[in-house]
């Protein structure tokens, strides 16, 4: 049986002010089967009881005198002792389909042809290597956040809420710099040291692609026969055409002239399971 460490605390508190006697049931209701002995650390210490300091004891089991705060003019408190317990939090996120998707001349095409009709990462493909990407640069911090979250509810309803942006040129080289945000929310409860969590992982991407060669830039001369078209708008305009798979040559579009920017979006729903400690400084995952 468990009672809340508060109400036993709350209890010995008044005993030592009022001598109210502390309740039998609450007394049998300890948080923990163990505790650990815990004096004043000053000079008013009785030496039995300086030499147990941070020694641990069983509920069952009391030391000669009785356990903290039960021999006469005793100060001493107990605190909870917490037994080991092996940590994880998972993260997972559901509808990421496969890892094919458009080309970055589907992107383009799209940007010239497409009306400025948004897109979802769904309809294009690439949610498998986003997701993927984001989690693997973040998913530890966002663990650790989450986990620093369920321990500030100390036991009833937890939530977080991030967003940030990402560079994932190297991935998905049309989506270049993206904003990905979410958020948790979830239940935990604490026992013994110990919190159990799970909630919902929820996820989205904001994006616009307005730029089919990701230069960002426009050149307003770029004539045939002009300084500027013959040296840097042609040779830029041939290498980056190379890099979204079309033909060096065509027509020659740079930054956002001929076509219509469109928004490319992204939602995803996931879980979040977890035993963690409540202690920060035992855990694996703070923030």
């Amino acid at each position: 049986m468990f009672v809340d460490q508060n109400l036993y605390k709350k209890a010995f508190e008044a005993y030592l002010r009022k001598g109210t006697p502390i309740e039998l049931s609450v007394k049998q209701a300890r948080p923990t089967t163990r505790y650990i002995w815990r004096t004043r650390n000053d000079g008013k210490v009785r030496s039995s009881h300086a030499a147990r300091e941070g020694q641990v004891f069983s509920w069952d089991d009391p030391p000669v005198g009785g356990h903290p705060g039960e021999d006469y003019n005793c100060r001493c408190t107990a605190e909870p002792y917490y037994p080991e317990t092996s940590e994880y939090l998972s993260l997972s996120i559901d509808g990421l389909g496969t890892k094919s998707g458009w080309s970055n001349s589907d992107f383009v095409n799209h940007y010239f042809n497409g009306g400025g009709r948004g897109v979802t990462l769904t309809q294009i493909g690439h949610s498998q290597k986003i997701i993927s990407a984001f989690i693997d640069r973040r998913g530890e911090a966002l663990k650790g956040q989450i986990a620093s979250a369920a321990r500030s509810a100390r036991g009833g309803a937890a939530s977080y809420r991030f967003e940030n942006a990402y560079d994932m040129t190297g991935i998905v080289f049309s989506i270049g710099d993206t904003t990905i945000g979410g958020s948790f929310s979830g239940q935990s409860v604490e026992q013994n040291g110990i919190i159990e969590l799970s909630g919902n992982l929820d996820l989205y991407l904001k994006d616009e692609f307005a730029d089919p060669l990701d230069v960002g830039v426009e050149v307003d001369d770029y004539r045939p026969g002009s300084i500027l078209y013959d040296n840097i708008h042609k040779p830029l305009n041939d290498y980056l055409r190379g890099r979204t798979g079309l033909p060096t040559g065509g027509p020659q579009r740079l930054g956002i002239r001929d076509g219509k920017p469109y928004a490319i979006t992204g939602t995803w729903s996931g879980s979040v399971e977890g035993r963690i400690y409540a202690d920060p400084s035992r855990s694996q995952y703070t923030r």
